[in-house]
């Protein structure tokens, strides 16, 4: 999908800094600006390389300073605010922004327009910028880039006692700081500089969030391109390995990516516009995990790591619906290898951090997906690999294992105590939880009897008779107690957790999972309930709330310091990824709706559903879906500006529609 904004998206720079691009390598680096070309976040970076892949990363290259020269006359193009006030205006001089794979700029300053286009190079920390003058009238132009420099930590402020070296090679040169280097190859020429500090920036879209506002960057040469001629290119590549420049080392590049897009879409198989934009927005989460060896998944950008859970929610859309077979075995092997008591990781250990297991859902979903992918891939030779780490899980959950996880003698699986956080609504606020789901918690459940249906079947394939039948005798009770106790009849719908306190009947989105596991309890009357109450009172076209506006601990909107943040995280606030299950559900009803008439209106709901889904990808993060947005109203998106499991979950809702419309019910 083409992603395009005019003059009119930005006639303040607040106006047009609060959306963005994001650009991914596979090994958890990335380049990401404002669409002004501005740095909005202290996260937002021309090249954020990833040292070891994917979570140690490092900011490199902030950005850059572009000053356009006409007949002598200097114009800067960068935009960018400052703490001072002084702020740098090039959005004055753009017309357009628009992004298709890779983003461009069109600034037009008396009559020349120069057209700015970049890349990042997959499996490589490498950033590459070309610019294109139109220069009918035939006037002089020149173009100076001046590379802003940070090298340090993603995590870590930028120390202005830094030192920088520069060296000059051929076509181009390198810049060293604290033992990190970056290579500059371009057709300009480098003029260093005497070493300077750029200038306190200001970041309003961290300060919003109660993030650090300010920072700096360091500056100690300049690119020099004159005599621009039209049609001709003017190119820097920067990268944390040499390349030689040559003239058309930028399109190479390009055809490069657009070769790999362009494979990961006939690999998807996908046929609607909607469809193909996300399958390449779920590439920017599959990377390369070093101290495994294999495959993980990111869990959002800017913010967030791999996580177990993340990781295990994002799978099936991210990897099975778009064809990655390979990539899916490989992360669910990582994850086989790392099952202790019966738990998964839900953060790996990188460097001398201690891994945590504290998930009750990962495990579960482990199961799950292991059964989706060989339903996905017919590959049933993977079970037998996968097997021990299967019946470890089941086991623990039924004998108990760390953090309150217990299978409780109605065949309910029990969770959590004290200050444990093991649900996706997870945050603490220091000694406090705002949603500790203690208890039985509803969606934990559906994956237990989910995975119990699936351990009997596996069993049976495996010629292991008894174990099978033992299994499904447990899954008939878990639904007979699931039924009978989770059922709210006054309300309608699903209990959000079995606790026996004012939390257990709180109206909440986790009970949509009861509806889209492969196997699921309750009857199409009660499901017809469930979507209703969600529909009446948790929907919107941006992804459910977490918390019905009726209840007193309802919060309408996202915003502060993190304390504030914290406490309305999951008290309401609007969250995409359980918007993929709410669709899927929806189609699930259509499928086994025998009325024409309502499949028929099930279908327009979806397809309206969709089509705001589209105008969703273009606000915030070009091409992507955040995270959260305000509860009351969504407008504007928080939290990360690109989420894995929001880009996965509707990704599968739009594949099962693409199925439900040619007539498929897979």
């Amino acid at each position: 999908m083409r992603f395009t904004m005019e003059r009119e998206a930005w006639t303040t720079i607040e106006e047009g800094e609060k959306d963005c691009f994001l650009l991914t390598n596979g090994l958890g680096g990335y380049s990401s600006l404002s669409v002004l070309g501005s740095a909005a976040r202290g996260d937002h970076a021309l090249l954020m390389a990833a040292k070891k892949a994917p979570n140690v990363r490092w900011h490199l290259i902030t950005n850059v300073m572009e000053r356009l020269y006409i007949d002598g006359q200097e114009y800067v193009l960068t935009s960018q605010r400052m703490k001072d006030g002084n702020d740098l205006q090039g959005y004055q001089y753009l017309t357009e922004f628009f992004h298709e794979e890779v983003p461009t700029w069109t600034f037009e300053v008396e009559g020349v327009v120069l057209r700015k286009t970049m890349l990042m190079v997959q499996g490589e920390n490498t950033v590459a910028l070309r610019y294109r003058v139109e220069n009918s009238a035939g006037k002089e132009v020149r173009l100076t880039v001046t590379p802003l420099l940070r090298f340090s930590p993603k995590k870590e402020l930028f120390s202005e006692e830094q030192q920088f070296t520069l060296s000059e090679v051929e076509s181009g040169c390198y810049i060293e700081s604290r033992d990190y280097q970056v290579f500059v190859a371009t057709n300009a020429k480098v003029r260093p500089e005497e070493g300077r500090l750029f200038g306190t920036m200001y970041f309003s879209q961290d300060e919003r969030d109660g993030r650090d506002a300010y920072g700096n960057a360091y500056i100690n040469h300049s690119l020099y391109f004159d005599g621009i001629e039209t049609g001709c290119d003017s190119c820097v590549v920067f990268s944390t390995r040499p390349y030689q420049y040559h003239d058309g080392l930028y399109q190479e590049l390009f055809e490069r990516q657009q070769a790999y897009h362009t494979g990961l879409l006939e690999q998807a198989g996908l046929t609607s516009a909607l469809g193909r934009q996300l399958v390449l927005s779920a590439d920017a989460y599959v990377v390369e995990r070093e101290s495994t060896m294999g495959k993980s998944i990111i869990a959002g950008y800017p913010f967030f790591e791999d996580w177990g859970r993340d990781t295990m929610i994002s799978l099936p859309g991210v990897t099975l619906v778009t064809g990655r077979y390979a990539e899916c075995r490989s992360i669910l092997r990582t994850f086989a290898q790392y099952v202790k008591n019966g738990l998964l990781p839900n953060l790996f250990p990188e460097g001398d951090e201690t891994p945590m297991y504290n998930s009750a859902d990962a495990p579960l979903l482990f199961v799950n997906a292991v059964y989706e992918y060989i339903q996905f891939a017919g590959d049933e030779a993977v079970l037998e690999e996968m097997w021990p780490a299967m019946t470890q899980i089941v086991t623990a959950y039924q004998n108990g294992t760390d953090y309150h996880i217990r299978m409780d003698e109605d065949g309910l699986i029990r969770a959590g105590a004290g200050l444990e956080q093991v649900t996706w609504m997870d945050v603490r606020v220091g000694d406090f939880l705002p949603t500790p789901r203690h208890g039985k918690p509803v969606e934990i459940n559906a994956y237990w009897y989910s995975a119990l249906r699936i351990m009997t079947m596996l069993s049976e394939k495996r010629g292991e008779a008894e174990a099978s039948k033992e299994y499904a005798l447990l899954a008939e009770k878990v639904k007979e107690s699931f039924v009978t106790k989770f059922w709210n009849e006054e309300a309608g719908c699903l209990k959000d957790v079995l606790s026996g306190g004012r939390d257990e009947n709180q109206i909440r989105c986790n009970q949509i999972w009861a509806l889209t596991m492969p196997f699921t309890m309750l009857s199409e009357e009660k499901e017809a309930q469930v979507l209703q109450k969600i529909q009446e009172e948790l929907y919107t076209t941006a992804g459910l709330r977490t918390l019905s506006p009726k209840d007193a601990d309802f919060h309408a909107v996202y915003i502060g310091e993190m304390i504030e943040r914290d406490s309305a995280y999951h008290q309401g606030t609007v969250w995409a990824f359980p918007l993929g299950a709410y669709y899927r559900a929806r189609i699930r009803q259509a499928q086994r709706c025998q009325d024409a008439g309502k499949r028929t209106q099930i279908i327009r709901e979806l397809e309206s559903g969709f089509a705001a889904l589209a105008s969703w990808l273009k606000e915030g993060c070009m091409g992507q879906l955040a995270e959260i947005y305000d509860g009351g109203t969504p407008t504007v998106s928080r939290g990360c500006f690109a989420q894995a499991w929001s880009v996965g979950e509707l990704l599968r809702a739009v594949y099962d529609f693409e199925q439900l419309c040619a007539g498929g019910n897979d």
